[in-house]
């Protein structure tokens, strides 16, 4: 049966026409939702499924779904019958077309690396998208793009240099500004959309990461966001309890810029019950209420936003007392799955996607209750590994649910972040957060490499790191296990380039910088551990486990404790190769060995 499904999946995606599937194949995990302008319909982004969904909002029924390629992350209609999908895992993004009942795919064209969230400019002339691998905002133009495949290769009209790993968009209802937030570290840039010239980029406080999708204000003079916010001590039990690890907050920020006393906060956590994975906000058509979707914890704030008393300083670790004791300023809606996406279709109802249900759900904000639940699909019962992904993503799992896996191991890959747990048996050395892609071919693990077990790790981590007061079964360790080895690197659209600069760049890997010392075989690592070139001097292990290069070009933070901003200060400042195992190298070298790097 699944072999029979799949064939009707690539014969669909061959054609570029629609394909209902069996009900039990495969999960769709929906993404991202876009609702059409005149509310009848809905499009979904299916992440696992390679699909998207046209969904009609009436009859709450699943009118086709078209096979589109892997990883639809963002989705966005351009007009009442196109619509525009980005393809993270194809590098892509994707032309929709809608006729009555059916999709068809129109065109796909490549845009750069990793590309993620997605605007569309007010005259409907360009489109921008967030290209996560590159740091930057790449420009469209959708005429170029919508007339024919050819003219489709020369649509990319400027490339906008932004912050580190760029995930989401937003453009400001007047037309005037594009806010682009970025993950590693927490920034907000702001460009003049028509001119295309920056204007702004300010941080998210100290500590902020996570950024998750961001709502303008109607008036087009505020955005706000939803965050993680790394509260720097140690952690434990008491930390965890008193809001001292992981805040989850609202940011405001004045646009198109602002002095650094005009960004506001406002914590969402209650002591003993927190808020897991803030990811999207929503402002009503009347911009009376905000809601916002908390994938961790499974539920919806609804939030009376014009009473928000947004602190003048420090927002504090927790929701303010006047809002928690209110019930008509501030209320939480249990959703179940992992809610991510979500849209206004009238000022009482919204619609979510479920990521972890395989469902939308329209959601009366009024009754406080879920009142229709639109199935996209899913099979008959879970895998381990989608047993083992609902685990990742669960707050519930962490003590009072301030966390999950999924917070500092974000989609599986890094926040970016330096957190001090036990990992290393000790406290007062915080490392750096690494990435988990390709992580069961990497062991051992920690840092120090002292764990050579990946279940145990997991156990360990639930118990030791997050705290947990459930039962861990060992259906969970293996669960968890399972996700975790299905957690690849994205293709890297350098590796397949051959150019002198990295035919030298690898000889001198080999040989002159003595790098394949230490990272060596198809994962560029080994099981070995060495003496720390690099070493914490508060660290009672003076021996780390040297991490996997590869894929090394999608992180942002380097070394293990995170303070090497770029691959430049890894090798010029914190880890010379004539102090490690090679011979120094000049600036020509320099740069072939960093391209070499970046291709893994």
């Amino acid at each position: 049966m699944k072999r029979k499904c799949l064939g009707l999946l690539v014969l669909a995606y061959t054609l570029g026409i629609c394909a209902r599937l069996p009900a039990d194949e495969p999960h769709r995990s929906p993404f991202a939702v876009a609702v059409s302008a005149d509310q009848s319909v809905c499009l979904t982004a299916n992440a696992t499924a390679g699909s998207v969904s046209l969904v009609d909002l009436s009859t709450m029924k699943v009118l086709c779904e078209l096979a589109i390629g892997r990883g639809p992350r963002e989705l966005i209609w351009l007009d009442e019958t196109t619509a525009l999908v980005c393809l993270s895992q194809e590098d892509s993004v994707a032309v929709v077309k809608r006729e009555g009942d059916q999709l068809t795919l129109i065109r796909k064209t490549n845009v750069g690396d990793e590309p993620g969230g997605i605007a569309i400019s007010n005259d409907r002339r360009r489109a921008f998208i967030a290209l996560g691998g590159d740091d930057v905002v790449a420009v469209l133009d959708l005429a170029k793009l919508l007339s024919s495949d050819d003219a489709a290769k020369t649509a990319i009209v400027d490339r906008l240099p932004v912050g580190g790993i760029p995930r989401t968009l937003a453009v400001s209802s007047d037309g005037r500004w594009l806010v682009t937030c970025c993950a590693v570290p927490c920034e907000v840039f702001v460009h003049d959309a028509e001119s295309l010239k920056p204007v702004s980029a300010r941080k998210i406080f100290d500590g902020g990461f996570n950024p998750g999708r961001p709502a303008i204000t109607g008036d087009s003079q505020l955005v706000i966001l939803p965050s993680a916010v790394n509260r720097a001590f140690s952690v434990t039990a008491g930390m965890i309890d008193i809001g001292w690890v992981i805040d989850n907050r609202l940011s405001k920020l004045p646009l198109p810029d602002g002095e650094p006393g005009d960004q506001k906060q406002l914590g969402l956590d209650i002591r003993g019950k927190a808020v897991g994975d803030a990811n999207s906000v929503a402002f009503s058509p009347d911009g009376k209420t905000l809601v916002v979707t908390c994938g961790g914890t499974h539920e919806l704030l609804v939030i009376d936003y014009a009473t928000i008393p947004w602190p003048s300083g420090d927002p504090g670790d927790f929701l303010p007392e006047a809002l928690r004791k209110d019930p008509s300023r501030f209320r939480r809606i249990k959703l179940g799955g992992r809610p991510v996406d979500v849209q206004f279709i009238d000022r009482s109802r919204v619609l979510v996607a479920n990521y972890l249900s395989d469902t939308l759900q329209i959601v009366d904000i009024e009754a406080n209750r879920v009142a229709n639940t639109i199935a996209l699909g899913s099979p008959a019962e879970p895998s381990d590994v989608r047993r083992g992904e609902i685990v990742f993503y669960d707050a519930d799992r962490s003590l009072h649910s301030w966390f999950s896996c999924h917070t500092c191991h974000t989609e599986g890959h890094t926040s970016g972040q330096v957190f001090d747990t036990r990992n290393d048996q000790s406290y007062g050395t915080p490392k750096l957060i690494p990435s988990l892609r390709g992580v069961a071919d990497t062991g051992p693990w920690t840092w120090h490499g002292w764990q050579t077990d990946l279940k145990d790790a997991m156990r360990r981590s639930l118990q030791e790191s997050m705290n947990t007061e459930q039962p861990i079964s060992q259906d969970d360790v293996e669960s968890l296990t399972a996700y975790l080895t299905t957690l690849q690197h994205p293709e890297n659209p350098r590796s397949n380039t051959v150019s002198p600069a990295l035919t030298q760049g690898r000889l001198l890997f080999e040989r002159k910088a003595g790098c394949a010392k230490c990272h060596s075989g198809s994962e560029f690592t080994t099981p070995e551990i060495f003496d720390g070139a690099v070493e914490d001097p508060k660290d009672r292990n003076k021996q780390y486990n040297p991490p996997t290069l590869k894929g090394v070009s999608t992180r942002r933070r380097f070394l293990h404790t995170g303070k090497a901003k770029s691959l430049e200060q890894v090798l010029t400042k914190y880890h010379r190769p004539q102090e490690t195992a090679g011979e120094s190298l000049d600036d020509n070298e320099l740069s072939a060995l960093i391209d070499y790097l970046k291709s893994l």
